[in-house]
């Protein structure tokens, strides 16, 4: 049965309705207690998200309130819930529905905040070191990607998650990316192209065009807008020793630091680098600088960006004189640290290596190149911007949650 009780808050008496949910009104939030959970609701807040058609769009997705009506200091006149939905009616008139499982899935507990973030907003990443990467690289098929959403899912998910994933069995053709690349959305086109190619040039602009070793680094820091992830297409893999990929998760490195050498680990968070390309590609000459630090955090001091790269680090290191040393000192030791950690493995013909580009630190052994024992890879970037957009359309379709809808 229905118990009305009345409540009295600090501005007004409100109507409060009862049935296996218990609300009142306190102050400038509307409390709930859901699934024994006691859940606060702001009033502004409420209001500010009324779904009803004057408020918000339904098929944009949108908020359309008439934002200079809005009073921040809104108050309920009246509250009562039927079996699912909450109901307020506010000093100004209008009326609001909300359902519960609505609410619960955006109530503020930190319980709560981190299931919407691994569910909708991005997976939880995993750090790992090298001795645990043939566990944590998982294998998907070309044409599974091609032809299931399932597949495709997993596939990005655990990119999320791992920040690495093998696609096997790709067909030996030059734009075999590019059918993976349209199952995500687009690539990010730089002032290399939209694909490049990584073989042995002569008078390259780039040092990854060489059979030289290639240090671990990650690709274009000095894009503000740096590309997210990194496909590797091996079309014809070297038959000699040598040419073997070196990848370690930089996350993993920069938290290790953090635990063991405080203080090197603050000065790669707090000094900024200057990164630089300057060169001609296809007759278009390009002068890319970018500011940095090595590790970039944000506010909540979580890892968001790892920047390095021997080559195109500038000579501009914005700090007092003082500190380059011990800025040379933790730099030297995250790069030590990462090659204790990297793993070695070894591409094969019809392998597209997929990889955090802002995480993972990435290199190649050396080489020879002849004739007849060549290298050739294909490559592309995506943004995780398109990445976290596709997974999320696949996550809300294939596993739908009544909460988020």
């Amino acid at each position: 049965m229905f118990v009305l009780r009345q409540v009295q808050s600090a501005n007004s008496n409100v109507k409060v309705f009862f049935k296996n949910i218990t609300k009142r009104c306190t102050h400038n939030f509307i409390q709930l207690e859901v699934d024994g959970e006691n859940l606060k609701f702001p009033h502004i807040w409420l209001r500010d998200n009324c779904q009803c058609n004057q408020c918000f769009h339904s098929t944009a997705k949108s908020r359309i309130i008439d934002y200079s009506n809005l009073k921040i200091d809104v108050k309920p006149k009246s509250i009562n819930k039927d079996e699912n939905t909450l109901h307020v009616t506010w000093d100004d008139g209008h009326t609001s529905q909300f359902r519960i499982e609505w609410l619960k899935f955006r109530s503020f507990t930190q319980e709560n905040q981190s299931k919407y973030y691994e569910s909708i907003y991005k997976p939880r990443r995993k750090r790992w070191n090298g001795s645990e990467f043939f566990q944590v690289c998982s294998k998907h098929n070309y044409n599974e990607i091609l032809q299931s959403d399932k597949a495709l899912f997993h596939w990005l998910h655990n990119i999320s998650v791992y920040g690495i994933a093998l696609i096997q069995n790709s067909p030996n053709k030059e734009d075999a990316l590019d059918e993976i690349i349209s199952r995500i959305g687009f690539s990010k086109e730089t002032h290399y192209g939209e694909k490049f190619t990584v073989q042995n040039v002569q008078n390259t602009s780039n040092v990854a065009y060489l059979s030289n070793k290639l240090q671990l680094h990650t690709d274009l820091p000095y894009y503000e807008y740096c590309p997210g992830v990194n496909l590797l297409h091996c079309l014809v893999q070297t038959k000699s020793e040598g040419g073997e990929n070196l990848l370690s998760d930089a996350y993993y490195t920069a938290m290790y630091m953090k635990d063991n050498y405080p203080e090197q680990y603050k000065l790669l968070t707090g000094i900024e680098v200057e990164w630089s390309d300057i060169g001609t590609e296809n007759e278009k000459q390009f002068f890319k600088l970018y500011r940095s630090p090595i590790i970039v955090v944000d506010s909540n001091e979580d890892i968001i960006r790892i920047n390095f790269s021997i080559p195109q680090r500038g000579s501009i290191l914005s700090c007092p004189v003082e500190s380059v040393t011990p800025w040379y000192e933790a730099h030297k030791l995250f790069f030590d640290l990462n090659h204790k950690f990297a793993a070695k493995f070894k591409t094969q013909e019809g392998d597209i290596l997929v990889f955090d580009n802002i995480r993972l630190l990435h290199g190649r052994n050396k080489y020879e190149d002849r004739a007849n024992n060549s290298r050739k890879l294909i490559g592309a970037y995506v943004d995780w911007d398109e990445i976290y957009s596709t997974w999320r359309c696949l996550k809300v379709n294939l596993y739908p949650h009544s909460g988020f809808i």
